[in-house]
């Protein structure tokens, strides 16, 4: 079944370490772009996350955001920086030995010391909450996707129908244009020759080279062959939307071939309708996976 690019997808879950709330967008793009904002991590976690997504997504451009929100009663941890207190030691020293100054440096007195003593949040999301986190999101975006491409696929097999049944009519009638074609050309030829006596072989010769000429069922088999390959391709579990457009370029191909040919206005009145068709199919294409 097809995968629509386009999906959004919201979550938020509760952690020991905190409050998650976690965002995904993808939308429509040739390849896979990824944008990704996250609480302070790691990189490699970072990257693991970019694999994970990677094996959710394969094509499309996705906003990936998550935030922590942490528990109200953490407290910041003060750590003692020790470059400073070494400086205020070292100060305290040469102010004693330089200038006669008396007194000792104690841990009271440190304790009033600007930017003795640094405070640190955890503020690092930690490694399996952030992917615990994201596979939920990729699944849910997923299942988005996943119901959107369902709605994509039943507007495709409509339309597959629908030029399947167009064809069908050129096909049963493309007979009785083959033999319009023939008596046209005949009379033509009778009218030119009135007064001329001509090989009446040659003149069959002539006339089974035009016939052939503007035949086309060998474009009605190759088209109905790319039908049924985009048909097929469409039960496909893979990622599927650059073959569709492939496709779609083939049943373009025939389809125009059949109109040029046929010169007939019941024919060509199928193969206009068969190309709104398909132009649909082709908008179609460009939202799937």
């Amino acid at each position: 079944m097809p995968r629509s690019m386009t999906g959004f997808a919201k979550i938020e879950k509760e952690f020991p370490e905190g409050r998650i709330v976690s965002e995904a967008r993808s939308l429509n793009s040739r390849y896979l772009e990824m944008n990704i904002r996250l609480p302070r991590v790691d990189y490699a976690s970072e990257q693991k996350l970019r694999d994970l997504v990677k094996r959710h997504v394969k094509r499309g451009k996705v906003d990936v955001t998550i935030k922590w929100e942490k528990v109200s009663d953490e407290i910041a941890i003060p750590r003692v920086n020790e470059s400073v207190v070494r400086q205020y030691a070292a100060m305290a020293s040469d102010l004693k030995e330089n200038y006669g100054l008396k007194g000792d440096l104690t841990i009271e007195s440190v304790f009033t010391l600007k930017d003795v003593f640094a405070y640190e949040e955890n503020n690092s999301l930690p490694e399996d909450v952030l992917i615990a986190a994201c596979s939920d999101l990729m699944a849910a975006l997923n299942e988005e996707r996943t119901r959107e491409g369902g709605h994509i696929m039943n507007d495709l097999l409509g339309r597959l129908e629908t030029i399947t049944a167009n064809l069908s009519e050129i096909e049963a009638g493309w007979p009785t244009v083959i033999k319009a074609h023939e008596e046209k050309l005949r009379s033509r030829i009778a009218e030119i020759t009135q007064s001329v006596t001509l090989d009446e072989a040659r003149v069959l010769q002539e006339i089974a080279i035009y016939m052939e000429r503007i035949d086309i069922s060998e474009e009605i088999v190759r088209l109905r062959g790319h039908l049924d390959n985009f048909r097929g391709t469409l039960e496909s579990l893979e990622p599927m939307g650059r073959k569709l457009d492939f496709i779609i370029q083939e049943m373009v191909r025939e389809t125009n071939t059949i109109g040029s040919k046929s010169n007939d206005l019941y024919i060509n009145e199928r193969v206009i309708g068969m190309k709104v068709e398909i132009e649909k199919m082709r908008e179609q294409v460009q939202n799937v996976e």
